[in-house]
């Protein structure tokens, strides 16, 4: 898009679910942006939106792409299984897009999108919201660039839904693999040691798997333990680094952070930001998404690229949980 870019920007979303209906919200309330058509299989009744959003639902496929021919962006927020097909369908419509994550149930599939939306011009990226988590931008630098001796990243969330075909591994590890990758650099040679377990068993990747433990080696050249659970604990997103001179915590659910050195001779502690919550870092997604559809650049978007990576390493981990049940 360029200068002679309509007033408002008109954005299709397919999938009005859980996390359809915050991409609905949030792009809906941003200055210049407006919600044009929703398509969601459902009665518009029984999705989560105002009265004006429902009037624009279609549970008619076809209708909905004749009207998002008229849109200037998309967001593909339905079940992953659907993702490729439908984004395959509204980059063929002219429209840059922004998947959910998983960007695809198989990684070659994050590819072959990648490869039509350079063909159509358009602009393809996967919605990794921690990304655009302030507390996670506000140390990024001192996470790539101190040497830590260790970091461990804990993700617990026993209210997270068990999706059909999604693993505890494509449904949650896999945010903080694009932390990792985003952040301190990853590459497939990476992974070091997987485990799993529920009620103190092992199991196999998938819905029975309730805990998972991966060690990874960054390319910052530190050792990084993500660990993930669906356990009954309390909900947990952090990030603790430490080294010989001195330590970072990261409060990626709350926001915030604590950095504690015992020299004074290191950087001095990032700020902490006010607006960490999730409905924050969804704003910033959402207008990064729209500055991105103005002038083809990422704006810390990730790519089908990085999407690809992050799903073959979510595929890996898998396998070695496969292998050792």
């Amino acid at each position: 898009m360029n200068a002679s870019a309509p007033e408002v920007l008109r954005v299709a979303v397919a999938g009005a679910g859980r996390m359809g209906a915050r991409h609905i919200r949030t792009f809906n309330a941003l200055a210049g942006v407006e919600v044009s058509v929703i398509y969601d299989p459902r009665p518009a009744s029984e999705c989560d939106l105002s009265d004006v959003m429902q009037g624009r639902c279609t549970q008619s496929y076809q209708a909905f792409l004749e009207q998002a021919r008229r849109a200037d962006m998309a967001v593909i927020a339905g079940p992953t299984a659907t993702h490729f097909g439908v984004t395959r369908d509204l980059i063929g419509c002219g429209l840059s897009c922004l998947v959910e994550k998983p960007m695809t149930v198989r990684p070659r599939e994050c590819l072959m999108l990648g490869d039509l939306a350079r063909a159509h011009g358009t602009g393809l990226y996967c919605a990794h919201i921690e990304r655009f988590n302030s507390a996670l931008q506000a140390t990024a630098g001192l996470l790539r660039n101190h040497p830590w001796e260790e970091v461990n990243i804990t993700r617990h969330n026993p209210d997270s839904a068990r999706l059909s075909g999604d693993s505890i591994v494509t449904d949650l590890m896999i945010h903080d693999l694009d932390i990792v990758q985003h952040v301190m650099g990853l590459t497939f040679d990476a992974l070091l040691d997987v485990e799993s377990g529920a009620d103190g068993l092992d199991l196999s990747a998938g819905e029975g798997a309730d805990h998972v433990a991966v060690r990874l080696q960054t390319d910052a050249g530190y050792p990084v333990t993500l660990s993930t659970g669906r356990l009954p604990d309390s909900r947990q997103r952090a990030i603790h680094a430490r080294s010989a001179k001195g330590s970072l915590y990261v409060d990626l659910l709350n926001g915030g952070h604590d950095l504690q050195f015992a020299t004074p001779d290191l950087p001095a502690a990032p700020e902490d930001s006010n607006d960490s919550n999730d409905s924050d870092a969804l704003t910033r997604q959402a207008q990064a998404m729209v500055c991105s559809v103005m002038d083809g650049q990422s704006h810390g978007l990730a790519s089908a690229e990085q999407s690809w990576q992050t799903l073959t390493l979510c595929q890996l981990i898998e396998q070695r949980l496969r292998l050792a049940s």
